[in-house]
């Protein structure tokens, strides 16, 4: 006889699992970082470098609004299965499926426009960007931490969603 193993627990490994692809994604700064200050000055980044990242956003901006739209969907679509006590198995496995999908779309978009940022970067100011991934990383979490409920904050920041550390997500406004 096989054992048959929980759909909670199918869930919560592959949520686990997306978390690690998650963290090899590229970093950079929260938000619109060739807008800030501290990092203009620190990049030495020109007017002319700043307008084209901004150009290289704007272009993806839409997309990256529909992609997060669709994945929230998937995981609200999953997490309705998930409360019904008698969901069937196959109809879970495919709605994880969906959603992994989903948000895989999502993390490639996002590469790839930091892809095409990087392009717009001197070597040496990719490199610092590299060097700094760290440190950007520990302000994320802490500013998670900050954002969670019961924890001094107000709840997730507008932007947050599925899909992992903000580092998943597009940037949407600039951090001061």
């Amino acid at each position: 006889m096989r054992a048959r193993i929980p759909v909670w627990f199918l869930a919560a490994a592959l949520a686990l699992s997306a978390g690690a692809a998650v963290a090899q994604m590229p970093d950079v700064p929260p938000g619109k970082w060739w807008k800030r200050p501290a990092v203009v000055k620190e990049l030495a980044l020109s007017a002319d470098q700043q307008e084209k990242l901004e150009q290289i956003f704007a272009k993806n901006r839409r997309e990256f609004v529909d992609l997060k739209a669709d994945a929230e969907k998937r995981q609200f679509d999953l997490e309705e299965l998930m409360a019904k006590k008698d969901s069937d198995p196959k109809k879970v496995t495919a709605a994880i499926d969906a959603l992994e999908q989903s948000r895989a779309k999502l993390r490639k978009s996002v590469s790839l426009m930091i892809l095409e940022m990087r392009g717009v970067l001197s070597a040496e100011q990719w490199q610092k960007i590299v060097e700094r991934r760290e440190q950007w990383r520990e302000e994320r979490r802490e500013q998670m931490r900050e954002s969670r409920p019961g924890r001094g904050g107000a709840g997730p920041r507008s932007g947050a969603g599925p899909g992992g550390p903000p580092a998943s997500r597009p940037p949407d406004e600039p951090k001061e």
